[in-house]
């Protein structure tokens, strides 16, 4: 196996965001209309319907 080489982070993390219930409602939408796509998410749901009748005995 190929070993990695990560960075090593020597400064401290900055402080998380506290988003606004707004600011959150745009980064979700931002994220639904260029990284989801309805269209892949359709058909992948059509393919992985099952039509066998479940019966326990």
């Amino acid at each position: 196996m190929e070993k990695l080489k990560f960075p090593i982070i020597r400064k401290p993390l900055p402080a998380p965001k506290t988003l606004s219930m707004d600011d959150y409602l745009r980064f979700v939408s931002l994220n639904l209309k260029y990284a989801f796509n309805r269209q892949v998410y359709q058909e992948w749901k059509k393919d992985s319907a099952v039509n066998e009748v479940f019966v326990l005995r």
